[in-house]
């Protein structure tokens, strides 16, 4: 009796052990979002902002992870996502959306085809600014254009790097671009140091999260904006279309600021399934509708204006198909 009660015992123990192990073999394979910048700044807020709750509205449930993937303005980590990461929906990235132009021009750091991403969707459009520490010289636009000025970058591809030799090029200003910070809080601190006097492409958004002390405080000057319409909280700083100088020049430069469309961009890598893109798009629309997802953001000081992953698809397909020589002349301002 007490051999059968055991074997009883036994077998209850091992269909139980079998029922676990079931439970671990289905669970949702962990998702990983590469993050092209350091910790701390507006990329990585967003980046980590998704980790805490994508994972909530696809299937399964999964555990979302970060990983920093700092280096040449992003480019690091969009290379990667688009050559090496896995193609399974395990892994996104958060890109630098500036990217997207040496990707037009033929740069042969720009390892990919941004056609092929799939475009998740994004968290909003973006205003950039040029900002400068309040104990620098320059104190109007005009300024800019009459001595030099330095500025910082992340590197090509950047979009500090790329505004500010849009500006040189465009509307005649004479920024010397220090590149190579990892981030937007270096920068910030390399400001505050005096080895720069400012950014120029600087995320408005970014600059009232993260330095909203130093706006409050006056010890920032915000002496243009660079978008393809002003931002309603800068009514009295020129927009950089407006202060171009001829039509042409206002349209070469309405290319270049087409990544103000592309923000805080999540991409997955090529070759996924409709059917895992389209699982992918409707997670991330319901996420970013979520009361909890924008309480969150708000606590983060994230604004959320959401772009569609197919309104980012077909801003990215407009872009490559720009008559040839407009884009030459967008291409030409960088070499």
């Amino acid at each position: 009796m007490r051999n059968k009660i055991l074997r009883h015992a036994i077998a209850l123990m091992t269909g139980l052990a079998g029922m676990s192990g079931m439970a671990v073999a289905q669970k949702a394979p962990t998702v990983t979002i590469f993050v092209g910048s350091s910790t701390g700044g507006l990329y990585d807020l967003t980046g980590r902002l998704w980790a805490r709750h994508l994972g909530r509205f696809l299937p399964g449930e999964p555990t979302v992870v970060v990983q920093n993937m700092p280096g040449a303005g992003g480019l690091s980590a969009t290379n990667h996502i688009y050559n090496l990461a896995p193609k399974d929906g395990t892994a996104l990235g958060v890109t630098n959306a500036a990217a997207v132009m040496l990707a037009l021009f033929n740069d042969p750091a720009a390892r990919f085809d941004p056609r092929k991403f799939a475009w998740i969707g994004g968290r909003s459009t973006e205003t950039a600014v040029c900002a400068f520490w309040h104990t620098s010289k320059p104190k109007t636009f005009e300024d800019l254009q009459k001595s030099e000025v330095v500025v910082g970058s992340s590197g090509p591809g950047a979009r500090s790097y790329n505004h500010a030799i849009m500006f040189n090029a465009m509307l005649g200003t004479k920024f010397r671009n220090i590149s190579g910070y990892p981030g937007g809080a270096e920068m910030s601190l390399a400001m505050e140091r005096g080895e720069i006097d400012g950014e120029c492409g600087w995320s408005w958004g970014s600059l009232k999260s993260r330095t909203a002390e130093w706006l409050r405080d006056g010890k920032l000057k915000i002496l243009a904006q660079a978008a393809l319409k002003k931002s309603p909280d800068l009514p009295n700083v020129p927009l950089a279309l407006d202060l171009a100088p001829t039509n042409e020049a206002r349209s070469v430069m309405e290319v270049l600021l087409t990544d103000t469309l592309l923000a805080w961009p999540l991409v997955a890598p090529p070759g996924l399934p409709d059917e895992k893109v389209a699982q992918l798009r409707a997670a991330f629309n319901a996420m970013m509708s979520d009361p909890e997802t924008l309480k969150d953001a708000a606590r983060s000081q994230l604004d959320v204006d959401i772009v569609r992953g197919e309104e980012m698809q077909d801003i990215v397909g407009r872009v490559f198909a720009l008559p040839p020589d407009l884009i030459a002349q967008a291409k030409a301002i960088f070499k």
